[in-house]
């Protein structure tokens, strides 16, 4: 499936949840839902079996979801299920999230880190980068040991990298190029 048909599911779902005004409660409930369907991949493959009639696929998201989550993100959902679009719910995700941020003065920042980090780690990230860009910050943190150590930052289309991993290759790069 296109990626694009994705977004435009997730532009459907964030016009919806305009008209509504249930953009920050629409927004709770995709990224939970998000991490319900792209965690688990047997209930991805369910969704997806060819075996199973669009009301059956329907009504295994209502089971799950139904009373849980807002209702116009529940029917998107069934929508998708029915129609083995399942896959597509973290792209759908990431367009509502990047047009909900846009339109709240949200910037989305992934920090990367060898080790997780603290909680005073991130709210010192989180004010520091709030008072660098005039924005509030939408956080996502994830470990890479690989990183050896600091920090690698991507935002707003740039990114920081100050991981020891990308000095000793700087480094590396430096010491090779004089000879």
């Amino acid at each position: 499936m296109r990626s694009s048909y994705a977004s435009e599911y997730g532009l459907a779902i964030f016009k919806l949840a305009a008209e509504t005004g249930a953009q920050k409660e629409i927004f709770d409930d995709f990224a939970a839902v998000r991490d319900v369907l792209c965690g688990n991949g047997e209930l991805m493959r369910l969704l997806s079996n060819p075996r199973l009639s669009r009301a059956e696929r329907a009504e295994v998201v209502e089971n799950i979801f139904g009373g849980r989550i807002n209702r116009y993100l529940l029917n998107a959902l069934k929508i998708l299920a029915e129609k083995r679009h399942c896959g597509m719910v973290d792209k759908c995700w990431l367009e509502y999230r990047n047009r909900y941020c846009e339109a709240n003065n949200i910037l989305a920042v992934s920090a990367v880190s060898a080790v997780e980090m603290s909680q005073s780690q991130k709210k010192r990230l989180i004010d520091t980068l709030a008072k660098n860009t005039g924005s509030s910050i939408l956080l996502s943190c994830k470990v890479d040991k690989s990183c050896i150590g600091g920090i690698r930052l991507e935002y707003g289309g740039k990114r920081y990298d100050a991981s020891v991993r990308q000095k000793l290759e700087s480094l590396k790069r430096s010491l090779t190029s004089g000879y």
